[in-house]
């Protein structure tokens, strides 16, 4: 049985699973804001005491497996834990399982495979400093009537979903640009590790098609800057609108990653 061969760490023991992560070329900020204890997440291994493989799942976000894709115990052990234990208990019945290596990527679609499992591409963006800088100075262009704001205690007391943005061990922080009281458009970090702040950013329907995005955006990441953070910019490839605006940011591209995915209603 997979309880048998994967482990589950406590939050006290995440920094066993840390080394497993070096050098991970993409998703830094989400993986190490759980080895960090920013945010909240799990840990898989194959033993307690020096492990060579790793499965990490941020709360509300995607799986990450990292370490000797040849452990062939802890592969095998994988489909059990997906498929009867956590995806059952899940509120939304939906698998998204990322890797940091092609090796790890076939490894893991041979071993899921029978779950009738699917490769997806997840674009991937890099921070142009130079480029951003580069922009015209955006709060001349905060329409009047319009405020850019910080989101504080206040704002989080009238909206609740950014009540988690407060908690001080999070390292999370977010802007919203406001018509009085009313949010147009909101840029936050939903998990900050790693010197890097993962974006997402949601422009309310009746406010888009007026660049309020972008707008927005440049407010978090002279904020990124000024607290030495990266920003850092992800998303799935038919979000044109996003990875668009990221260009206009001063984003590269990077090549595509690849993920896997399963969905109850695939």
């Amino acid at each position: 049985m997979w309880r048998l061969i994967v482990i589950e760490l406590n939050h006290s023991e995440f920094n066993i699973a840390e080394p497993l992560f070096a050098g991970i070329q993409h998703s830094q900020a989400i993986v190490y804001a759980v080895l960090e204890g920013n945010s909240p997440g799990r840990i898989w291994v194959d033993k307690a005491q020096q492990p060579t493989c790793a499965l990490l799942f941020p709360e509300g976000a995607f799986y990450y497996a990292a370490g000797d894709e040849h452990n062939e115990t802890f592969l095998r052990g994988l489909p059990g834990l997906f498929f009867d234990e956590l995806l059952p208990q899940a509120v939304e019945k939906e698998l998204v399982l990322f890797s940091f290596s092609p090796a790890w990527h076939e490894r893991l679609s041979e071993v899921l495979r029978h779950k009738g499992i699917l490769t997806i591409q997840r674009k991937m963006f890099h921070f142009n400093h130079k480029k951003y800088q580069a922009l015209n100075d955006w709060r001349s262009e905060i329409p009047t009537g319009l405020s850019m704001r910080l989101i504080d205690e206040q704002i989080a007391a009238q909206y609740s979903t950014y009540q988690s943005l407060l908690e001080p061990t999070s390292k999370r922080f977010g802007f919203c640009l406001m018509e009085g009281e009313v949010v147009a458009c909101a840029c936050t970090s939903v998990f900050v590790g790693h010197g890097e702040a993962e974006i997402d950013i949601y422009t309310e329907e009746r406010y888009r098609g007026h660049g309020f995005a972008r707008l927005t955006a440049c407010a978090f990441i002279d904020e990124c800057l000024r607290r030495g953070l990266i920003p850092n910019w992800a998303c799935w490839p038919e979000r044109e609108a996003s990875w668009k605006l990221a260009l206009r940011l001063g984003f590269e591209e990077l090549p595509d990653v690849p993920a896997l995915l399963w969905a109850e209603d695939l």
